[in-house]
């Protein structure tokens, strides 16, 4: 039990495909786009690097556990 505690906090954990489409799911509800390869883990919930939206402006975009956008910064 402790052992599987204490992975689901390691910084590098190999997302499921699950977690990945949630994440892009969430980004493309945005009219953004991301590559699966800049979705980690991040504080519980999720980080998106270099999303790209309208005018090709990209974004780190952060997502709660559930895949709800929590904030989005101009990169």
């Amino acid at each position: 039990m402790f052992a599987s505690a204490t992975t689901s906090y390691a910084a590098d954990e190999a997302l499921t495909e699950e977690q990945v489409e949630g994440v892009e799911m969430a980004i493309k509800a945005m009219g953004c786009t991301v590559e699966d390869t800049n979705i980690e883990m991040e504080n519980g919930g999720y980080e998106a690097d270099d999303v790209v939206c309208e005018d090709d402006k990209q974004f780190d975009v952060y997502l709660d556990k559930d895949f709800k956008v929590t904030k989005k910064v101009a990169e």
